[in-house]
Parts: structure tokens; C-alpha cells; sequence
């Protein structure tokens, strides 16, 4: 477990830039939800997201790696996310990731993605 507040947790490959992480840190903090952001070697987003799962406290990991955010719960198994979409490193469609994984943990209604996205 991380100590400090409940939060959101991000494991993020080491070759995405803080500065691709923007748009989808932004729509986390739209809902008012914490994240705390972690880099790693690891290259499956899949692993990423479960890790981050199961050690947040509020059981919601987003991990980020080969041009995909995966949003995942600890309770579900590592090969079965609960979202896995294209992640551009901007815009509209990375906010909307954030913005999803933050309404998850408030356990209320996800936005729809931009089409195109």
C-alpha cells in the first residue's frame, strides 16, 4: 500500500514524457479525484495498470505503455481491464482516459470518448 491519501495510481512506461501525460492528468483532476504518477521499465500496459491497481488504495490503476492506457480495478484479472484505448500523448480522447478512470472511482457514469479517438 502507498501511504499519504486514497489516490489514483499511474504506472507509466519510462519512454512516455511528463509532457504526454498532460491531457490525461488534466481529466483525472477535472473529477477531483488524486493521482499519484510512477515510471517504469516495464513495457505492458496491461502489468502497468494491475500494479498500479492493486496497490492503490482506492483499488483504480492506470498504466500507460506501446500507445495504450489501460484503466483496470484490483479485482479484475490482469488480462482482463476494465478499459483499454489508444493513447496519442494529447488530447481530447487521453483527457477523456483520465476523466474515466477518476468517474470509476466516484462509481459514477463515464463520459463517451471523442469519435475519431
Amino acid at each position: 500500500m502507498i501511504d499519504g491519501p486514497p489516490s489514483i495510481l499511474l504506472h507509466v512506461n519510462s519512454s512516455v514524457t511528463d509532457a504526454q501525460l498532460t491531457d490525461l492528468l488534466l481529466g483525472i483532476e477535472e473529477e477531483g479525484v488524486p493521482v499519484d504518477v510512477s515510471h517504469h521499465d516495464h513495457l505492458n500496459p496491461l502489468v502497468l495498470a494491475h500494479d498500479a491497481a492493486v496497490t492503490s488504495r482506492l483499488g483504480v490503476g492506470v498504466g500507460i505503455s506501446l500507445g495504450y492506457a489501460v484503466i483496470t480495478t484490483e479485482k479484475l484479472h490482469e488480462d482482463r481491464p476494465y478499459i483499454a484505448r489508444h493513447f496519442a500523448g494529447g488530447g481530447a480522447g487521453d483527457r477523456t482516459v483520465g476523466s474515466n478512470a477518476a468517474r470509476l472511482v466516484k462509481r459514477i457514469p463515464l463520459r463517451d470518448y471523442p469519435t475519431g479517438t
